[in-house]
């Protein structure tokens, strides 16, 4: 009676234990309540010297455990119930049938049932439950182990654990264990004398069983459909499913009503993740569906086409709606991407189509809102609605796509040169290198035509390349014949992301026997705002080499001003936009004032480019502008024609008279 007595005051000190740890942490409450009761009610049958209250310390420890394994590892599958009664019915009935009393048997299927319902990976507090489970059916002063078990179990902090999966080697071992006690004892039972209650348990483990494997079968075949229709990497819709859903949505269209197919494609997407790597890329790819989703209403489709291509189904929707959809999602996608500690700037370019309008069919829908992307990037408009007119650029961009790998090799794309005077003297000390493709069906093909392709196809960092060692042996050859001449190249966004750009710039010099100090190298605002801190890195790169840096297209890109302190550029070149109306245009004309009185404070050169007039000119010479290019001065021109227009020059420099200007023009 005293070891009894010992039992119960140690049952109870644990009860008390589960019951503070309970009060003390709301998560788990119920777990920890359920445990404290189980050994309150263990406590009472040792006291009491009772069975039947055993039994019910069993039940309310099985609680615990499920209410333990919930807290741990979320809500619980229906598969994982199925186990767990797999479990528990077949050790059950294997303990009744050798002989076990009720409380053995319970805390036997209870701890077998603990097991499947964490689909074997039960954690320490789960096992520490289950052993207290099993301390409880042996009943008796062996029962006060249970005490500790489960104050361990109550006062442990386990982070949340993700669920097993529904298929292991381990869960099959068990499931394939416990049809066959089952079965086996179904046998037996054809043959001798087997206790009725642990055939019921055995035929409740073949009814689990056989639930399990229809369960398992509907779930497979319901994964099967979801895989097919979902983008594994983003888990939104796919292809496939945007199709159905885009003929589904036709089909039950209004009339009247309009949809729209919004296609967008990122901008620059490979060249990141050429340079960062494709863990990169997926990454941002993971990242944009949640930004998207917050902008579409409930009925609207997003989904994933496959590589950088993402679709919007949006109805009813007309032009303008999709369009003010279009600018949302741009603005979306403009906003930063965290990729570990660096922060990367993607844009996009959005096509639209509309049904009935330009199509009745899917199919049509997206081949049209894809013509309007590639529109939008040529134009760089950001995003454009499909007009007939335009179609056959989409005939011409797939044929050009084909060409540009073959044209670099053959030497198809030329260089032709802008110069630059000093607005000061007049004096031309420098010209840019302006790429262009001597197609040889198409003729002389300007940047626009050819240059959004070079970044889709990743040739960016080719066509730089190019570029750069041809620059420098066709201006190396003017400086030889007497002019002092620098040139200027522009990077590419590819290129900014190019740690080693500085290392192969300094190689190209070295082999040109170039001047590294009569080269500038010339970067657009909206490139630079796609990564800043790689941008920094790559330009004081370049400034180690000896290169000179500029900032062009200043202001018509998303604002750089807050970073244009912290980059090491040595001029800032004013977007021929403003410059073209600096005469008509009040507004023009204060931002360019402004620019330029800017870049003087940061001690910057400031070159206007796209001077077209003697009066812009003038204006410009008036605030200080350093230098100046335009077809008031000259048109780009073949390297052939540049040795004669400088020679046309004369000897002197170029001064501001008109006569002279005139003489240069003809």
């Amino acid at each position: 009676m005293v070891l009894e007595i010992a039992a119960g005051a140690v049952l109870g000190g644990g009860c008390a234990a589960c019951a503070v740890a309970a009060a003390l942490d709301a998560r788990g409450r119920l777990a920890r309540a359920a445990l404290a009761a189980a050994l309150a009610c263990a406590a009472a049958a040792a006291l009491l010297d009772e069975r039947a209250p055993w039994v019910g310390a069993c039940a309310l420890a099985v609680v615990g455990i499920a209410l333990l394994v919930r807290a741990r590892s979320g809500p619980i599958t229906r598969l994982s119930w199925l186990d767990a009664a797999m479990g528990a019915s077949s050790v059950g009935a294997l303990a009744v049938a050798v002989g076990a009393g009720p409380a053995e048997a319970a805390a036997a299927g209870g701890a077998a049932g603990g097991l499947g319902l964490s689909r074997w990976r039960p954690g320490v507090s789960v096992t520490l439950a289950i052993v207290g489970v099993a301390a409880l059916g042996a009943d008796g002063v062996v029962a006060a182990a249970a005490a500790p078990a489960f104050a361990a179990a109550a006062w442990r902090r386990e982070s949340r654990a993700a669920p097993g999966p529904a298929f292991s080697p381990v869960v099959l071992t068990a499931i394939l264990t416990f049809a066959t006690i089952s079965l086996t004892l179904l046998t037996v039972g054809q043959f001798a004398s087997v206790d009725a209650a642990a055939v019921g348990l055995a035929i409740a483990t073949v009814i689990s069983g056989m639930a399990r494997a229809g369960l398992t079968v509907v779930e497979r075949l319901d994964e099967v459909q979801r895989q097919a229709v979902t983008d594994d990497l983003t888990g939104l819709a796919n292809r496939r499913h945007l199709l159905e859903r885009l003929e589904a949505t036709i089909a039950t269209c209004p009339d009247g009503d309009e949809l729209a197919l919004l296609l967008v494609d990122l901008d620059g997407f490979k060249e990141l993740n050429d340079t960062l790597g494709h863990h990169a890329g997926d990454e941002v790819l993971r990242q944009i569906g949640p930004r998207l989703r917050g902008l579409l209403r409930g009925d609207d489709t997003l989904a994933r086409l496959g590589g950088d291509e993402f679709a919007v189904v949006l109805c009813p929707a007309d032009e303008a709606a999709a369009s003010s959809a279009g600018l949302r999602v741009r603005s979306a996608l403009e906003r930063s991407f965290e990729l570990g500690d660096m922060r990367v700037h993607i844009d996009a370019s959005v096509g639209i189509a509309l049904f009935p309008r330009h199509s009745r069919h899917g199919l049509g829908l997206l081949q049209r809102a894809d013509v309007a992307m590639y529109e939008a990037k040529r134009r760089r408009t950001g995003h454009e609605v499909y007009l007939p007119g335009r179609d056959h650029h989409s005939r011409e961009r797939l044929a050009l796509v084909g060409e540009l790998y073959a044209a670099l090799e053959a030497g198809q794309l030329v260089l032709h040169y802008q110069p630059k005077a000093v607005m000061r003297t007049g004096a031309v000390r420098g010209v840019e290198a302006l790429v262009r493709w001597q197609h040889p069906e198409r003729g002389l093909l300007g940047p626009g035509h050819f240059l959004p392709l070079v970044e889709q196809s990743g040739l960016t960092r080719a066509l730089t390349a190019f570029v750069l060692d041809q620059a420098l042996e066709d201006i190396g050859a003017q400086r030889d014949a007497g002019f002092d001449l620098s040139v200027a190249v522009n990077l590419g966004p590819a290129d900014l992301l190019d740690l080693g750009l500085p290392s192969e710039v300094e190689r190209i010099l070295r082999r040109r026997r170039f001047d590294a100090a009569n080269l500038q190298l010339e970067v657009s605002e909206d490139v630079v705002m796609a990564d800043v801190q790689r941008t920094v890195d790559v330009l004081v790169g370049l400034r180690a080499v000896g290169v000179q840096t500029a900032l062009d297209d200043f202001g018509a890109g998303p604002s750089a001003l807050a970073h244009l302190r912290e980059l090491p550029v040595d001029a800032l070149k004013i977007d021929r936009s403003f410059v073209m109306r600096v005469t008509r245009e009040r507004s023009d004309a204060a931002i360019v004032q402004s620019v330029v009185d800017l870049a003087r404070r940061l001690e910057l050169s400031v070159v206007a480019e796209g001077v077209d007039s003697r009066a812009a000119w003038d204006q410009l010479a008036r605030w200080g502008c350093d230098e100046a290019q335009g077809h008031f001065l000259a048109a780009p021109m073949p390297r052939e024609e540049l040795a004669g227009w400088l020679r046309g020059l004369g000897e002197a420099p170029a001064r501001l008279d008109p006569r002279l200007w005139a003489a240069v023009r003809e």
